[in-house]
């Protein structure tokens, strides 16, 4: 997911508008706000449905996080090791002799 994330917010910038005004100086900078105010929420829209199309879940408003999600947003070191079955939990042998 660290790759669909840097993809997506490199490819944010690219919905942003320019602008031009002409008037006072306050209504030039008004102008100017409303701009980048707009440009934000374009960019966090854009993310939003980059990591959509990325295969990101979102999960419903209110819902409790699942662990699956939790665990992908933990750092490697954070993460807790599965213990893996031993070949005797299997049932294979740990010998093999081969016959004649």
């Amino acid at each position: 997911m660290e790759y669909a994330q840097a993809k997506c917010n490199i490819l944010a910038p690219s919905v942003d508008q320019g602008f031009i005004a002409m008037g006072s100086p306050s209504y030039v900078a008004g102008a100017a706000l409303g701009n980048a105010l707009d440009n934000a929420i374009a960019e966090q829209r854009f993310i939003k449905n980059c990591m959509i199309l990325q295969g990101r879940r979102q999960d419903a408003p209110g819902a409790k996080k699942s662990s699956t999600s939790l665990a992908s947003t933990q750092l490697p070191h954070q993460r807790t090791a599965k213990k893996r079955p031993t070949a005797q939990e299997l049932g294979i042998p740990g010998q093999v002799v081969a016959g004649q």
